[in-house]
């Protein structure tokens, strides 16, 4: 059982937050990951996506990294991921670059980088314990206890024609951009 720690090494004013990366309810035991940066959580998610770009990922800030739901959550960073194994993170990362839609934020260039590196970022992990569940037994004292008993009809169904020049449904596909299509036009 790993303490979780209070403080970060580095100096001055910090944001802290933590994911679960394992529950056991068998032991009752929960691993965590708590991480302690000088920036917000999506400056962070910003900065292991740099790093991951023009570095190298430790094994907690991998993990870490493939954790955050807003790695997961971005199309754009799940196809480069996938075309990485392919192509390798230096040829994805010029595709990127060149990218001419992207806004100059959100391109994964060295003098960003830069700027991100003097961020504080401490990965630990620690091991909490969680209480005992109260184990259920199947015994039910009366039918009313399970709940409703009619079945109700759908609610999410809507109107199946599609009304108008809809095309917000239409995604881009950044894995094909980013491994087969053609950078140069």
């Amino acid at each position: 059982m790993t303490a979780r720690p209070r403080f970060p090494k580095f100096k001055g004013s910090f944001k802290t937050f933590s994911l679960a990366t394992n529950t056991n309810r068998e032991l009752s035991t929960e691993s965590r990951l708590l991480v302690f940066s000088q920036g917000h959580r999506a400056k962070v998610v910003e900065y292991l996506w740099l790093k991951y770009c023009w570095d190298s990922l430790s094994k907690k800030e991998w993990e870490l990294f493939l954790l955050l739901p807003e790695t997961l959550n971005s199309e754009m960073k799940v196809a480069a991921l996938r075309a990485a194994l392919i192509l390798g993170i230096t040829k994805v990362r010029e595709n990127l670059i060149k990218v001419p839609f992207l806004l100059p934020e959100e391109k994964p260039t060295q003098i960003r980088y830069q700027g991100f590196k003097r961020l504080n970022v401490e990965i630990y992990d620690f091991t909490r314990t969680l209480p005992r569940v109260k184990k259920f037994s199947g015994y039910v004292k009366s039918a009313s206890k399970i709940g409703s008993k009619r079945s109700k009809s759908p609610s999410f169904l809507g109107p199946l024609a599609v009304i108008g020049n809809d095309y917000a449904d239409i995604k881009f596909d950044w894995y094909y951009y980013l491994t087969v299509g053609d950078q140069t036009t």
